[in-house]
């Protein structure tokens, strides 16, 4: 036999295995017929020998075991102790190929041995160690333990949902970086018409050469700073939603809701927009004159100086406006006035507004003629439209609507949200997903001949199930189309990847839908209690090392790996490679 015997094998519980180690077995490395084997240590694998089969554990506790056992002699004695680990069986090798799981039992002394490098890659590759497998891997970094070179199979991951969590400067972002920038290096593979990926940059770390280079990545940076930033295509029929647009505007249940909501119906998606509301606006004025009440007058003296009404901005309506303002304020005891003598034939809402424009205009119109049908009172959605006023400035900036828009062209688009209000922050993210899952789904419902990638960076900014200062109908919508994505989404080849720091903030169904996850270290007792109920995959030595990792390691797990591993992650040393999450460097900074 030509492997290296260490010890023999003690007493067997199920997978759990003791064993009684040999003098001179706690050697860090050992050489032996030509072969370089590792010492035992936590989370290393050792081999039991039985029969044709080579059974493989994993290092999990290690002790000594008094041979005395007698509490009235504490005297320390040469052989009174002996080296004592535990190892959990997780699979055999037969034939010299490894077989995941249970195959077989060791029995009472059997000898077990170390493993050798090739051995231990492996275990690592599931047997994928071969070279006929390059083309489906690529290097990603090497184990911790081991330090055996670590391959990610693309295959096998890429079509899963993927967490990577960690806390600041544990290296998250930079193992983000290269899973992704190894995948779009393969040179053997054609991305081209067949996939899409899509990444939500919220700090602005990935608007340079990071990831992708060349015609196939498109950077959009939004910006509602100023009007110096892109615009943001989005599917008209993704936009006119009643859900959407009531979580947008805050609409109450009992009112708002059902105005907005008869307003969409009206006018969604309908190319006769203009001629719609201007022919009501007409009615409504001539209905207003003869049948004046207090809201309709305050309404339609509103409307007179809105932006939107075509001539109002050089002040063609201001005189009939003075009329109508002097009939709020003293009723009867003015004398009428011919509504006659003012422009309002002139009077019609502008063409080719911008969305949110269309909409406030649509709005006032329409609650001039329920206001004159008596189904509202003003205060009822005044309330609404003040919200809609304020979110159109920011909103025109970034958001351009069209008409079966088909999503994104390049293989890389990178959504800068860096110079955008919280607010639009939380809105783009939701619509993106919407647009992106529900135009993919339909091409691909029979049959998948695409796949659509969404990556959100700091996800814990839009999927939080406890962001108190938040309105909780719009987080519940956005947590219901992303749970809805991770349920669903891998039957129409649209898949998820999340990045946090904060992974206790974000909801629970998500994080126990995940596939694949790549943990850094995290520190906060709630993390690390969720950690521990969300993902099945964990063992226990791995998840009491998550605290401890340092900065570049993480534990991969998932269900697209036989057993966790820690691995030490390659870093990006080309610095405009690198994500823009470095700290500062004072001694350059600061140097004289």
């Amino acid at each position: 036999m030509n492997d290296l015997v260490v010890g023999k094998v003690l007493e067997i519980e199920g997978t759990k295995v003791n064993v009684l180690m040999e003098e001179n077995s706690n050697m860090f490395t050992y050489f032996y017929n030509g072969l370089k084997y590792r010492g035992i240590a936590i989370n290393s694998f050792i081999g039991i020998i039985r029969g044709p089969y080579k059974i493989v554990g994993r290092v999990v506790k290690e002790f000594l075991r008094d041979v005395y056992s007698d509490s009235q002699d504490m005297h320390y004695k040469k052989n009174r102790f002996e080296r004592v680990i535990e190892i959990k069986i997780i699979g055999t090798f037969i034939n010299n190929a490894f077989i995941a799981g249970i195959r077989a039992y060791p029995l009472i002394y059997n000898d077990v041995v170390l493993l050798n490098e090739d051995e231990i890659l492996n275990i690592i590759t599931n047997g994928k160690n071969d070279k006929k497998y390059d083309n489906q891997n690529y290097r990603i970094g090497q184990t911790l333990i081991d330090e055996i070179e670590f391959k990610l199979d693309w295959s096998l991951v890429f079509n899963t949902h993927i967490g990577i969590f960690g806390n600041t400067g544990s290296g998250k972002s930079n193992t983000l970086t290269k899973i992704y920038t190894g995948l779009f290096n393969k040179n053997n593979l054609d991305f081209k018409g067949k996939s899409n990926f899509l990444l939500l940059d919220f700090n602005g770390e990935y608007i340079g050469a990071q990831l992708l280079n060349g015609s196939e990545k498109e950077i959009i940076s939004l910006n509602t700073r100023n009007d110096n930033g892109d615009k943001l295509i989005i599917d008209q029929k993704v936009i006119w939603d009643k859900d959407i647009l009531s979580i947008l505007l805050s609409a109450t249940e009992k009112t708002q809701k059902p105005f907005l909501s008869w307003i969409i119906d009206r006018i969604s998606i309908n190319n006769q927009f203009e001629s719609i509301v201007n022919e009501i606006l007409a009615l409504e004025i001539n209905k207003t004159y003869t049948r004046p009440s207090h809201d309709s007058v305050k309404s339609l003296a509103t409307i007179l100086s809105q932006d939107f009404i075509e001539g109002s901005e050089e002040g063609r309506y201001e005189s009939l406006q003075g009329e109508l303002k002097r009939k709020l304020d003293y009723g009867n005891e003015i004398a009428p006035f011919d509504i006659n003598e003012y422009p309002i034939s002139e009077m019609k809402v502008k063409s080719g507004l911008p969305f949110l424009s269309k909409l406030r205009a649509a709005m006032h119109i329409f609650l001039l003629q329920e206001l004159n049908n008596g189904h509202y009172r003003l205060d009822d959605i005044q309330p609404m439209l003040s919200r809609l006023k304020s979110l159109e400035k920011s909103f025109d900036r970034i958001i351009e609507i069209e008409d079966n828009y088909n999503t994104f062209e390049s293989l890389l688009t990178i959504i800068s949200l860096r110079n955008c209000n919280q607010d639009i922050k939380k809105i783009v993210p939701l619509l993106l997903a919407k647009m992106s899952y529900e135009l993919h789904k339909i091409a691909n419902e029979d049959n998948i001949n695409k796949t659509f990638h969404l990556i959100v960076d700091e996800a814990h900014n839009i999927l939080s199930d406890s962001a108190k200062a938040e309105n909780k109908g719009w987080q519940d919508y956005r947590l219901e189309v992303f749970e809805e994505i991770i349920k669903e989404g891998r039957k129409f080849g649209y898949f998820l990847t999340i990045a946090s720091q904060r992974p206790a903030d974000i909801s629970p169904t998500i994080m126990s839908q995940l596939h694949n996850y790549f943990i850094h270290r995290l520190v906060n007792d709630n993390d690390l209690r969720l950690i521990e109920f969300s993902i099945s995959t964990l063992d226990k030595v791995s998840r009491q090392n998550i605290p401890n990792l340092s900065s570049g390691c993480c534990i991969i797990t998932g269900t697209s790996f036989e057993l966790p591993l820690t691995v030490k992650i390659d870093y990006i040393d080309c610095k405009s490679h690198r994500p823009n999450s470095d700290n500062v460097d004072l001694i350059e900074l600061w140097k004289q």
